[in-house]
């Protein structure tokens, strides 16, 4: 019966390495006071070790984006999940500044392949119809692993050590990659487990798409990262977004445990459960903003109104919610407006990665690459900035007001520039899925 929906497995295979790669990057936020009293790190100086891990990721994001468009996402994402999970077992070994500093540089290296490599996932297995949504739920994993491994981390923690949870997770690492070679394939008609029904099914909606990302494996650099004329607006504008997304995302990520305790007062075992309320509600808005994003398209056939405008309207959101964080005095309220601003993060940023599968087809690794370097340049940027606000100002006030004016120029930029290419979706091309039985 599964094998009627084993483009879903596959899916569940990519959302759980997102899942897997947040929980690793959010160890080290969430062991911020127990690490920077045994090392004596000051603010800044923390900064500093939060955004190394961007410094090894930024440059392998396009590395495994060409290679994932040249020899095929299960050979990249196989490679580069089992050398983060080595490192991520190896940031316990770390014994001061420098050797914390090299550990985070090689384990974002490791995970250059994640974005790049799931947006070529969703063109080889899913239809174009399907590629918000299904960007959606992979890209949910980003958001569950902190909010539902945060407490378990935190306990981790506090009854082992930090250390502890570095060592489990590399495991965990090495057990996902383990099946994915021996489940996942490039593409769908290779694979042993997908059913006659399926296969027809996900060929005939793939059509010239399918064609396009094979012949990928002989073009050049250049023509790999060629923007069609009358597209380069709407790439950049898009690209934009996903820098607004990664600088609130990884600020997010890297200081907010930081916030709650430094700033808020709150201990270890609090700061775990105040932390799994907006990540869950991110993963909620994730999953919701890409099918709402697809639904609004099949009404409307038009992916201006259901992609640009439905982030353009998410970031004016985003940007409201981070200025009443720091503005609200109870804690509950804090944690009440942080839940909203992750829900209009993850809702802005669902239609994104669909905007490029969508306009650059062919080429979708390597602009997914591109993609994952305009996400993730603000990590080295956001930590870093932030460690020396809050060590100059002694606040984490001035961080959140950057960040929601950085968000807020998202919606001029996307309002203005972001216009994906239209193609009207008739009612006859509309193929109902094959459901479980």
């Amino acid at each position: 019966m599964l094998k009627h929906n084993v483009r879903w497995i596959m899916l569940l295979l990519v959302t759980l390495i997102f899942f897997i790669q947040f929980v690793d990057r959010v160890i080290i936020s969430l062991a911020t006071e127990p690490m920077m009293e045994e090392f004596g790190f000051t603010p800044s100086q923390w900064g500093i070790i939060l955004s190394a891990f961007f410094w090894g990721l930024v440059p392998f994001s396009i590395i495994a984006g060409l290679a994932a468009d040249k020899y095929g996402s299960k050979k990249v994402f196989l490679v580069g999940s089992v050398f983060w999970s080595i490192c991520t077992a190896g940031t316990a070994l770390a014994f001061n500044f420098v050797s914390l500093l090299i550990a985070r540089i090689l384990f974002g290296a490791g995970e250059g392949p994640s974005l790049s490599n799931g947006v070529r996932i969703v063109t080889n297995w899913f239809s174009p119809r399907e590629y918000s949504s299904a960007l959606g739920v992979a890209f949910a994993g980003v958001y569950l692993g902190p909010a539902l491994a945060s407490p378990i981390i935190v306990w981790m923690i506090a009854s082992y050590g930090w250390r502890t949870p570095f060592y489990v997770m590399g495991v965990i690492g090495i057990l996902w990659a383990i099946c994915w070679y021996k489940v996942y394939t490039d593409r769908p008609e290779k694979n042993r487990f997908l059913s006659n029904e399926e296969k027809a099914w996900i060929l005939s909606e793939q059509g010239e798409v399918s064609k396009s990302s094979d012949s990928a494996k002989n073009k050049s650099l250049k023509e790999l990262l060629t923007i069609p004329k009358g597209l380069r607006g709407t790439i950049f504008a898009n690209l934009w977004g996903f820098f607004c997304v990664g600088y609130a995302l990884f600020f997010l990520l890297t200081w907010l445990p930081g916030y709650l305790s430094i700033e808020r007062g709150l201990s270890l075992q609090s700061m775990g459960w105040a932390l799994t309320v907006p990540w869950i509600g991110a993963a909620f808005g994730q999953i919701l903003g890409g099918r709402c994003s697809d639904l609004i398209y099949s009404k409307t056939n038009s992916r201006r109104i259901a992609r640009a405008y439905w982030s353009v309207s998410w970031f004016a959101i985003l940007t409201v919610s981070l200025i009443f964080v720091v503005q609200i005095q109870s804690v509950l309220g804090a944690v009440v407006f942080l839940t909203i601003s992750s829900i209009s993060l993850a809702s802005a940023a669902a239609p994104l990665g669909a905007v490029i599968a969508e306009t650059v087809p062919e080429n979708a690794g390597s602009f997914g690459g591109l993609s994952q370097v305009a996400q993730t340049m603000p990590g080295i940027l956001a930590p870093i900035i932030t460690g020396f606000i809050v060590e100059l100002t002694s606040s984490f006030n001035m961080a959140f007001y950057l960040t929601a004016i950085i968000v807020g120029s998202g919606v001029i930029i996307l309002g203005l520039f972001s216009k994906p290419p239209e193609k009207k979706v008739e009612d006859s091309e509309i193929t109902p899925r094959i459901n479980v039985h």
